[in-house]
């Protein structure tokens, strides 16, 4: 089965088996320090997952009937169970509105637009629209592979950024949430309330993220493939599909629903997610070599025969 759903599906690497039998409790610090460091922030803290970083920035950076401006399909409205309002009691608005509003949020890559990039003076330029800024940089590492630039320019412009150790970089499960020591220790705080610090050996986990980060180049061959994987796709007729900014790729077909192709692709062996009524989606990562580029474009060139 080639799994293309999302990058989130994939096993950790042997070196991953490896460092997570031979971690310590040290093992943890040393990952909140090495984020820090790649991130250029004065220090980070740990956190299950990333959208659970993603709320402890909300709960930092912003107090309760604050507004918080981005855009209405980002991560942290559309997916994240809506704590921004339920949990951090905040107001989102769009970012047209974000005149007074107290707290900005990016997010590079954007995923419900595809993977799509920010470079360091557009994020400059949205972060400029609120006294502080909060980055959901989940697939940053994708970014700056396709921008040539570092994690650290491209955190720079926002007071904290969230990072998935799973999505890209192939960790088990994990994220960090790195930022200045002071707003990283309230943090801390608002993760034990939330539910989402003291986790019990966390330094395991934390052993697969400090191998991620030790090899954060793998994922310009994820960026590559799908630029491949896309090319490919779009000499099949009726297709219509997306050009990758890295490692996304959108594609519908004119006659055929997503959901009937997605079902039509599964019996053939391959795996893709479901975006909406007509378009699917596919996500390249470290299991997906360039065999399994060639064999899932050749699965959707056949997808009008039912299988």
């Amino acid at each position: 089965m080639i799994d293309l759903r999302s990058d989130w599906v994939t096993q950790p690497t042997e070196r991953m088996w490896e460092a997570m039998r031979a971690a310590e409790p040290g093992t943890l610090p040393r990952l909140e320090a090495k984020a820090a460091e790649l991130l250029g922030k004065e220090a980070a803290v740990w956190t299950p997952t990333c959208s659970a970083a993603n709320l402890a920035a909300l709960l930092t950076l912003a107090r309760p009937g604050d507004r918080v401006a981005l855009q209405p399909d980002a991560h942290i409205l559309t997916t994240e169970g809506m704590g921004i309002a339920h949990v951090a009691q905040l107001s989102p608005v769009g970012l047209e509105e974000a005149e007074g509003a107290a707290l900005v949020c990016l997010e590079n890559t954007h995923t419900r637009s595809g993977g799509t990039l920010s470079s360091v003076e557009e994020s400059e330029r949205i972060a400029a629209l609120a006294p502080r800024a909060h980055l959901d940089g989940a697939r940053l590492p994708n970014a700056a592979a396709a921008l040539g630039a570092s994690l650290a320019e491209l955190a720079a412009p926002a007071d904290t950024v969230a990072l998935s150790l799973n999505k890209g970089l192939g960790a088990p499960f994990g994220a960090v949430l790195a930022g200045a020591a002071p707003v990283i220790e309230e943090a801390r705080v608002h993760l034990r309330r939330i539910g989402a610090a003291s986790v019990h050996q966390a330094h395991i986990a934390a052993a697969a993220g400090l191998v991620a980060l030790g090899q954060l180049g793998q994922v310009a061959d994820d960026n590559r493939r799908a630029h491949e994987l896309a090319e490919r796709l779009a000499r099949i007729d009726g297709l219509t599909v997306s050009e990758p900014a890295t490692n996304l790729v959108l594609f519908s077909l004119a006659d055929i629903d997503a959901p009937t192709v997605l079902d039509r692709l599964a019996r053939a062996g391959v795996l893709g997610f479901l975006v909406d009524e007509r378009r699917a989606r596919f996500v390249t990562h470290h299991a997906i070599d360039d065999e399994a580029v060639e064999r899932a474009a050749a699965a959707v060139a056949t997808v009008r025969t039912p299988a």
